[in-house]
């Protein structure tokens, strides 16, 4: 099991039919015990997170002009050889 022996939360949550059906069966297809396949899913979906806060720290560090998002005259340019 990937978490620590000292289990330091505990989480009630309600499923709906469908999901605790899908739950049920991957537990008895996977042999892990429901509360490891939702440990398992929920520390894949925090992780995957941490891509866009890797990304975060990139947004906006080109130089250029400040409104050249927003700026409507620097699209005329685009794709213009300069002369």
């Amino acid at each position: 099991m990937c978490y620590g022996p000292f289990v330091s939360e505990t989480l009630t949550i309600r499923l709906g039919e469908k999901l605790a059906q899908a739950l049920r069966e991957e537990s008895r297809q996977s042999g892990l015990p429901q509360g490891e396949i939702a440990r398992q899913a929920l520390e894949a979906r925090l992780r995957g997170s941490n891509k866009l806060m890797v990304m975060r720290r990139y947004f906006g560090v080109t130089r250029g002009p400040a409104d050249l998002s927003s700026n409507k005259a620097y699209r005329r340019t685009w794709g213009k050889k300069p002369a």
